[in-house]
């Protein structure tokens, strides 16, 4: 029980230190020094908020997809903070999958989609996926691509394929939403939509969305 306690201590002098610095890298070699991602892992699991809070960001700067499973279900938790620090991290540790190169290539991938190069995005990603497998991030980029090209079949795959490597992907469950209302499917994009704000449900936009099919479906 003290050990726990100290552990929760200095991770929380690291945390407030941060907090008042804003120095990222000290934070980093400081908790690096002291933790194991195990170790960040359990405290992220139980304790007050602000030792949650804490191992959450330590985690979305030193975990990588081994953490997705402690960090998912924190999406929904009552602290609002929290949630916000867990989606930060895990959008940080998708970034982080892969080789250096693999993370050059899906950083490109995005920029062809916010620049509107859906064309290049598609194919970019399907070369990244054929030679590596594919991250998550990579299959959501070119899901995005898909839609946007009217391929929606071909999204709905991609959104899936997402999903089963990170299982708390929001914006996947978002996309699939979409993809069906795209498809007329009213009831298979409302569960889709009531999914992802399960999962996060800080997503007004998707709550609002789903006010809108419910009263279309009723008017049926």
């Amino acid at each position: 029980m003290e050990d726990r306690a100290t552990r929760y201590s200095i991770l929380l002098t690291y945390y407030q230190r941060y907090l008042n610095d804003g120095e990222t890298a000290q934070f980093i070699a400081a908790v690096a020094r002291k933790y194991s991602l195990a170790t960040l892992q359990r405290l992220a699991a139980s304790g007050d908020k602000f030792s949650r809070r804490a191992a959450a960001l330590a985690l979305g700067l030193l975990g990588d997809v081994r953490s997705v499973a402690v960090l998912g279900p924190m999406l929904r938790s009552h602290d609002r903070k929290l949630r916000l620090v867990v989606d930060d991290a895990l959008r940080a540790i998708s970034a982080r999958e892969g080789s250096a190169a693999q993370r050059q290539q899906l950083e490109r991938i995005v920029r062809c989609n916010e620049c509107g190069n859906f064309e290049r995005s598609v194919e970019l990603s399907t070369q990244l996926i054929e030679s590596t497998g594919g991250t998550s991030e990579t299959y959501h980029q070119r899901s995005l691509a898909f839609f946007q090209l009217d391929s929606i079949e071909h999204a709905i795959d991609d959104c899936r394929q997402t999903l089963k490597l990170h299982p708390f992907h929001y914006a996947a469950m978002v996309g699939l939403g979409h993809c069906h209302l795209e498809l007329g499917d009213l009831l298979e994009s409302l569960f889709w939509f009531r999914q992802a704000l399960d999962v996060y449900p800080d997503l007004e936009s998707v709550r609002l969305q789903i006010r809108r099919l419910e009263k279309a479906i009723q008017e049926l």
